[in-house]
């Protein structure tokens, strides 16, 4: 089975998003850290402007200033850096192809290219918008989903099945 494909900014970050959420605990303890640091903030300002005392404000704003600093950390710092990190890294831009056979996974691009066999993958993962491919716990390739046609995408399901366990 062979694709061809172009990664993108946006694929980088929605990489980063699925790594990130790999497991139910990272997922929802991130979504709930960043939930409660939102309720904090809305609620101490909230509670500032009903107050009107400036000695209290004072003593309250560093909390709601820490707690927008966790809500940058989790969302826009982790974006800035991906976006940052596809733009410098000249192999990650133009076209690319990916080929599925019986030893393994072979890429191509612009520049370079890549043969692994399917013993050194140690898991594949999906989600809405890509499939990663890891050959170690934090490194994986990104395959993204807009590049399989619909008919493709049910045999590369069970190409990878037979030849990677997925995660868990």
């Amino acid at each position: 089975m062979e694709i061809s494909y172009q990664l993108t900014e946006r694929d980088f970050v929605q990489a980063y998003r699925t790594y990130r959420d790999r497991t139910t605990l990272t997922k929802w303890a991130g979504r709930t850290a960043l939930w409660v640091s939102l309720l904090v903030v809305v609620s101490i300002l909230f509670g500032l402007i009903a107050q009107h005392d400036d000695r209290l404000a004072r003593s309250y704003l560093p909390i709601p200033c820490l707690a927008l600093f966790f809500i940058f950390a989790l969302e826009a710092w982790p974006r800035w850096v991906m976006k940052r990190q596809f733009r410098k890294q000249p192999g990650a831009q133009g076209p690319r192809t990916v080929i599925f056979d019986a030893h393994g996974v072979h890429w191509r691009w612009d520049g370079g290219s890549a043969d692994v066999a399917w013993k050194n993958y140690i898991r594949w993962t999906e989600s809405k918008e890509e499939i990663l491919l890891y050959t170690s716990p934090a490194g994986f390739s990104i395959l993204p989903k807009r590049a399989v046609e619909p008919a493709q995408l049910s045999g590369l399901r069970e190409v990878l099945k037979q030849n990677i366990h997925p995660a868990k």
